[in-house]
């Protein structure tokens, strides 16, 4: 804050209190009428929220019947238990104690720091989780005040928390296919699309230097309920990366139904087209995989899984180089506690409708935060053996213990590949 903004503050700030002391006589004696006619005018000439004049009113008033009383006694014998202090800073009185807030931020820990819209709707159920386990340290008081808290004061507690972190800017290695004209391109209305389609990419574990043979991970989003499968592999060709495919098919807990990928010749190729062609022969025509491909140059056309590449690969893997098969292993693991941690504990938003206001600005509008598990179970096209399987998987989990688990492995990958992985050499030319 600049001093002559600090200064215009200041000054704004004691002229709208001279002006309410001008009327505290008479709003100390009028009647209920009278008052509402006085704070009418105040709001009016202050241009402050009604509540916030009351309360500097009846706080003026208060010092000055303190004065009063101060005057009135013998110096000698005031005590200063009759002198009650006043509020330093204005405003209503805190309604969320320390250990809720503290309660707050061990549910938001374990949850890995997501937004207030997407933490809110699932405070209850974390409770009810560490209850179970018996992680819940917090008082009953504490834990009253937690479940009912408010989505706003949520959000003001959280973006205090928060701690801004930049990221860093990554390579791309998609090359363009030979086999381009052979797949359709979509760029359409996603809704449309049968439960079990997804979006998928790979993400490449470089570090500096885009040279040899490097980890990379094959994401896949499934675009009705979000749900994500990783996979990492050692070099990205056709055959390697239909494998991938081909675990993340066996994976799901649903029947796959579309692949959408970018224009890169890891997954346009003949080795992929000819998996889902002997897929589709064994399948009736309903239940048929499909694929589709973004246009070129056009990562909107991919978005879910472009988000999540960064939200869950470079958010808990990084930037750094992996290229040995011990760390493919190890992400693997990881991947795996990862996707269920995703999957069960992470709720995300689904984009409902998106239209434009006769001023040209763009609204969209989504629907409550739900994890990819809770919308899952919505879905008429899963079976109750299937949906009954995956409550009892719920229920054994714990996302505090998950995230120890992929903490534990991510410390574990970087010391796997500092021993056993290659390293580049980088040379420093800036003093030449």
């Amino acid at each position: 804050m600049s001093k002559d903004y600090k200064l215009k503050y200041e000054l704004s700030r004691m002229g709208a209190i001279e002006i309410m002391r001008e009327q505290m006589h008479d709003y100390r004696i009028g009647d209920k009428k009278r008052k509402g006619e006085i704070l009418n005018l105040l709001e009016s000439v202050l241009h402050r929220p009604r509540k916030s004049i009351i309360r500097t009113m009846n706080i003026l008033l208060e010092k000055q019947s303190n004065k009063k009383k101060r005057s009135n006694k013998n110096p000698h014998t005031y005590s200063q238990a009759n002198n009650r202090t006043l509020p330093n800073k204005p405003g209503r009185p805190k309604k969320y104690s320390a250990e809720a807030n503290a309660a707050l931020c061990y549910i938001w820990e374990a949850y890995n720091y997501p937004c207030a819209e997407r933490l809110h709707p699932e405070i209850t159920e974390a409770m009810r989780i560490f209850i179970r386990d018996r992680e819940w340290k917090f008082s009953k008081k504490a834990t009253r005040e937690l479940e009912s808290m408010s989505l706003g004061s949520m959000r003001r507690r959280l973006v205090q928390l928060a701690k801004k972190e930049g990221l860093v800017r990554g390579f791309s290695t998609t090359r363009s296919s030979e086999l381009l004209n052979a797949i359709p391109i979509f760029h359409g209305d996603w809704t449309k699309m049968p439960l079990g389609y997804g979006q998928v990419d790979t993400v490449v574990h470089a570090g500096e230097k885009l040279l040899g043979t490097m980890v990379y991970t094959v994401d896949f989003v499934e675009m009705q309920t979000y749900w994500v499968e990783l996979i990492a592999q050692l070099g990205k060709t056709a055959e390697i990366t239909t494998e991938s495919i081909k675990r993340i098919e066996k994976r799901l807990p649903f029947r796959l139904r579309g692949l959408h990928p970018d224009s890169g010749d890891e997954f346009i190729n003949a080795t992929l087209i000819s998996w889902v062609k002997e897929k589709n022969r064994s399948r009736k025509p309903e239940h048929q995989i499909e694929l589709s491909r973004s246009r070129p140059s056009k990562k909107n056309d991919n978005c879910n899984v472009e988000e999540r590449n960064n939200e869950l690969v470079r958010k808990y893997i990084g930037y750094e180089r992996y290229d040995c098969q011990e760390a493919v292993d190890i992400l693997n693991e990881l991947y795996h506690n990862l996707c269920l941690y995703n999957n069960f504990f992470q709720p995300t938003f689904k984009l409902i409708r998106k239209y434009r206001k006769p001023n040209g600005q763009w609204v969209r509008e989504y629907d409550e935060a739900r994890s990819p598990f809770r919308r899952l179970l919505e879905k008429d096209e899963i079976d109750n053996e299937t949906k009954m399987r995956l409550i009892k998987q719920y229920n054994s989990l714990n996302p505090r213990k998950l995230l120890d688990r992929i903490k534990a492995l991510t410390i574990k990958l970087r010391k796997v590949q500092r021993e056993l992985g290659y390293h580049f050499i980088i040379e420093d030319n800036h003093g030449i």
